[in-house]
């Protein structure tokens, strides 16, 4: 099993908790440029780019400071770059509607990626991830990972 890809599940609970607490952060400040700046992280991170901010925090904090030891698991990274980039953009589309004088429907947009990011930090339930893995079931293109175990 030495070809299966390993991911560090404490980057990605670092990446869950700072979205969490920033997006929580922008609704007690009515902050739709906190909204659109966890957007473009999670879309950097989506893009597995090196400065991703969520990627440099863990790096230069949690592991730099040694606040959490790494976590590497055999997990396929394409589902949960799926599932960031979901979050990019619902949380994008919510700053737009909270500056375009649609706050409602922006901090509903936010407050279903806080919830789903509470889902995967608490129960380790990624919803982004298994939506990826069911259009993988049925065969849409792109989506060329499957489970590990199904």
């Amino acid at each position: 099993m030495n070809d299966v890809p390993k991911l560090d599940q404490t980057a990605l609970k670092t990446g869950q908790a700072l979205t969490i607490i920033l997006l929580l952060l922008a609704f007690l400040l009515d902050s739709p440029a906190l909204v659109a700046l966890v957007a473009l992280a999670q879309f950097l991170g989506a893009l597995a780019l090196p400065v991703a901010p969520y990627r440099l925090f863990y790096l230069g904090v949690v592991r730099r400071f040694n606040l959490a030891p790494a976590n590497p698991q055999p997990d396929h990274p394409e589902p949960h770059r799926f599932a960031l980039l979901v979050g990019a953009l619902f949380n994008g589309a919510g700053a737009l509607a909270i500056v375009g004088g649609l706050a409602a429907l922006g901090w509903a947009l936010v407050w279903i990626v806080i919830a789903l990011a509470n889902l995967n930090f608490w129960l380790n339930f990624c919803l982004g991830c298994w939506m990826y893995y069911r259009l993988n079931r049925i065969g849409v293109p792109g989506f060329t990972k499957a489970p590990f175990h199904e």
